[in-house]
């Protein structure tokens, strides 16, 4: 029903949902009742929460998240963890249908007759089936914690060969992801190889985070301070969901991640990529046409209104600031969102992400920049876009 309803609307440049004219002018019959209890409702919201009863909110449902992850594994790693899992399901629902049908048979059996009179022989004890009762569950759970531990024995055990390792720092609401041996660091969209041992240094900058891509790697906690080991090794090309799994503030829903894994061609290509300046100068418009003087000109003017004002103090451009407080920026037009999840990326969100980032994340720290004129604005969305 969900998708049903998401499919009869449409999106704005802004990641808006927009009711279609046709789905707008349905008519539905509601009984008295719900619809008196309906309006009751909607005047309270009016008069207590005007905000609440009439607002209009700028992020939509546009990212469905991960699949649930014993259902689309894909790693060695999920793979253990998933057939552990229905494993464990397969043995529970045996034993649960076992008990179900004993006591469905107890009920009928030894139920009262009609004519009955006086209670039935009572028994006091059978050590038969205390022994039974008692060495099945045990011999179970045995076997459970047999295969339990050999899981976390070889989820949590370092890969063999050459180790990529990658820094995962959890903030308010943003996920970093630092690369020191290959001098790279990224914001939200995470990159690796095929074939390649990895060993994730989850750590967080403020509060207690949680970091985990379902159908690729174990949950772990990002806590302040304390470095927690993930290892995986990823064998299959594609791009995944991840997110925090642990409430750590207003806005815990839109602290998301795309993880893209790659051949070892691709990523050493990204990697180069990272290196270069972004390419901010080489502006092309959506349709592919060359730059104009004045596309050009606004890209240049935008670079402008980001050094001179609190940007450069917060955000890392190469060349540009070297500031280490929000997200590095450096290639921030070649990202698959803005504000984590909140918005798709587009220079229109850039413009009102950059006006007033509440509207979009309630709570950020990053302050609001209504000051600036209509054109700056413009001009900064522009070039921010264009840094790729």
């Amino acid at each position: 029903m969900l998708r049903s309803s998401w499919s009869a609307r449409r999106s704005q440049g802004d990641g808006r949902p927009i009711v279609s004219s046709a789905a707008s002018h349905k008519l539905w019959f509601v009984p008295g009742p719900v619809a008196l209890c309906g309006g009751c409702l909607g005047a309270a919201l009016a008069v207590l929460g005007p905000s609440v009863a009439l607002a209009d909110p700028p992020r939509p449902y546009w990212h469905p998240g991960p699949p649930w992850a014993p259902l689309a594994p894909a790693t060695p790693e999920m793979h253990e963890i998933s057939n552990l899992f229905w494993g464990m399901l397969a043995i529970s629902a045996v034993v649960f249908l076992f008990v179900t049908i004993f006591l469905i048979l107890s009920v009928v059996r030894y139920t009262a007759k009609p004519g009955q009179v006086g209670e039935p022989k009572q028994v006091f004890g059978n050590r038969a089936v205390e022994i039974t009762w008692t060495l099945i569950p045990t011999f179970i759970l045995l076997v459970a914690f047999i295969f339990t531990v050999n899981a976390i024995r070889d989820i949590n055990s370092p890969k063999q060969g050459k180790i990529l390792d990658i820094y995962a720092i959890g903030h308010q609401w943003w996920w970093q992801f630092d690369y020191h041996s290959l001098r790279v660091t990224t914001a939200d969209e995470l990159h690796v190889p095929v074939g390649v041992p990895i060993h994730f240094h989850v750590t967080s900058n403020d509060v207690i985070h949680s970091f985990w891509s379902p159908q690729l790697e174990r949950q772990i906690d990002a806590n302040p301070g304390i470095d927690n080991a993930v290892y995986v090794e990823y064998n299959r090309p594609g791009v995944f969901s991840g997110t925090c799994y642990e409430y750590c503030g207003t806005e815990h829903a839109f602290m998301k991640y795309r993880v893209v894994v790659q051949s070892a061609a691709q990523f050493k290509a990204w990697v180069a990529h990272e290196h270069r300046p972004p390419l901010a100068g080489s502006y092309q418009s959506q349709s592919g046409a060359k730059a104009s003087a004045v596309n050009t000109a606004l890209i240049a003017a935008g670079e402008k209104v980001f050094s001179k004002n609190t940007c450069v103090d917060c955000h890392t451009i190469s060349g540009v600031s070297g500031g280490v407080v929000g997200p590095n920026l450096t290639h921030l037009g070649s990202r698959w969102t803005v504000g984590a999840g909140a918005a798709p990326m587009s220079e229109q969100v850039l413009e009102k992400w950059i006006y007033d980032p509440a509207t979009y994340k309630p709570g950020i720290i990053m302050p609001a920049y209504t000051f600036l004129s209509k054109h700056d604005l413009h001009a900064l969305a522009t070039y921010l876009i264009n840094l790729k």
